[in-house]
């Protein structure tokens, strides 16, 4: 169908979409998505590992359903994970099929709202990623705009306007009982401890609808800083706009703040929101520095305080776990770690994390020998003498200190962790940075 005179520009979408939606090749890349993905069941308890041999049997009546209006999703299981910075971040859960429906509405509207999405948007969408919004972010401080307005949208999934949401799609969306099925979606319930929330407003994490919808009303925003002239990167609900001077990041901050929350009916948190420098900017983990009058890509000081927190986690005395399991766990905090932050050129950070991994293992092996004589036989089968295994094996130094003992050092070396299984944060990094490019 084609628009008419009385229809806006971007008001294209078929009135069959839902059809097309449904299609069963746009169905069966669903189902392959939300398996890959994985995940928990939702409140029926339906397991990932049944949802094909489900759908062979019920998808018949299952599409009847959505196509006639009468589907009802079910309520969203909450779950609550630690967020990076302190607290809690909750999730909502879907069941298996809803996650299936939603990942199919998603996959196709996606599709149809991706040429619309503002260059300068990086999260949730195909072939980009965070690290091209922080060279974006260097390329804007080399051309000067070297004052940053830090935008934190305070709980952003959970406070989404459904309202103003409903509205943005029906400008896109012709086949009402598409919107009709996004609007049950968002109004689904959450369940906690047996107890149904009701919800008015939000889009649950976790859900594969969220992402896509989150970029819809970000996008309104996206298309005001575009609109009055602004540098800006945006990553999900990460924005960061740069700019000249320290007095026009001050007025950005008031006016778009602003707009944000009278014509979004989105909140800014006014503790998190700031205008800084360069150097004391957190760009999605990364922060930059100034050298031979250029401006570089770091890791931001928040960034290693949470990865070191992370490592004494998995490396607690107090926790009974084997050398092999810690070091497994190690290597995939590791490969994870330096894959995100490989942009940088943060090599002393590194290795200062290797040396902290590595003086608490030699702590956790001393604890595992236990008795003065485990202790001693170790000791010179390592290479020590036996007369200083002696004194060292009874020495009344805290756990602290004798993992920084020059005995545990010279005896408990790098190549000896790296026989029992330690990939190392600067090894690794080398491997990806410089090795594995000049392989051929």
């Amino acid at each position: 169908m084609q628009p008419t005179d009385t229809m806006p520009e971007d008001f294209f979408f078929s009135n069959t979409m839902l059809e097309e939606i449904l299609h069963i090749r746009n169905v069966k890349h669903a189902v392959d998505r939300v398996i890959s993905n994985g995940g928990a069941s939702g409140i029926d308890g339906m397991q990932i590992d049944n949802l094909r041999d489900y759908l062979n049997t019920n998808w018949k009546t299952l599409r009847s359903d959505i196509l006639s209006g009468t589907y009802r999703p079910q309520a969203v299981r909450k779950v609550e994970i630690p967020k990076a910075s302190g607290g809690k971040r909750t999730l909502g859960i879907p069941t298996v099929i809803d996650r299936v429906i939603q990942q199919s509405i998603s996959q196709w509207l996606g599709l149809k709202c991706e040429g619309d999405f503002h260059d300068n948007s990086y999260g949730f969408r195909p072939n980009r990623n965070a690290h091209q919004a922080v060279s974006k972010a260097q390329e804007y401080l080399n051309l000067g705009y070297t004052w940053v307005v830090e935008l934190d949208l305070e709980q952003f999934f959970d406070q989404v306007n459904h309202d103003k949401l409903m509205h943005l799609l029906s400008k896109k969306i012709m086949d009402r009982r598409v919107l009709a099925l996004i609007g049950k979606y968002l109004r689904c319930g959450i369940m906690d401890h047996g107890l149904e929330q009701k919800r008015t407003k939000g889009t649950p994490q976790g859900s594969p609808l969220s992402p896509l919808l989150s970029n819809i009303i970000l996008h309104e925003l996206d298309t005001e800083l575009s609109s009055r002239g602004h540098r800006f990167v945006r990553y999900a609900d990460d924005c960061g706009i740069y700019t000249k001077s320290n007095k026009t990041a001050t007025r950005i901050m008031r006016n778009i703040t602003s707009y944000i929350e009278s014509t979004l009916k989105l909140k800014v948190n006014r503790e998190k929101s700031k205008v800084s420098r360069p150097s004391q900017s957190n760009l999605l983990g990364f922060s930059f520095f100034k050298s031979q009058g250029d401006w570089h890509i770091r890791i931001s000081a928040k960034s290693i305080e949470r990865i070191r927190e992370k490592l004494r986690q998995n490396t607690r005395r107090n926790t009974v776990t084997s050398m092999h399991e810690r070091l497994t766990k190690l290597r995939q905090i590791t490969h994870g770690w330096v894959d995100y932050f490989r942009i940088t050129t943060n090599k002393k950070v590194m290795v200062a994390l290797d040396k902290l991994v590595r003086r608490r293992l030699r702590v956790l092996l001393w604890k595992q020998w236990k008795t003065a004589g485990n202790r001693i036989r170790n000791l010179i089968k390592l290479g020590t003498k036996r007369w200083l295994a002696y004194q060292h094996a009874n020495t009344r130094k805290s756990y602290t200190r004798t993992g920084t003992s020059p005995i545990l050092q010279t005896t408990l070396t790098n190549s000896y962790f790296t026989k029992l299984g330690y990939e190392g944060f600067a090894d690794y990094y080398y491997w990806i940075t410089t090795h594995q490019t000049t392989l051929f």
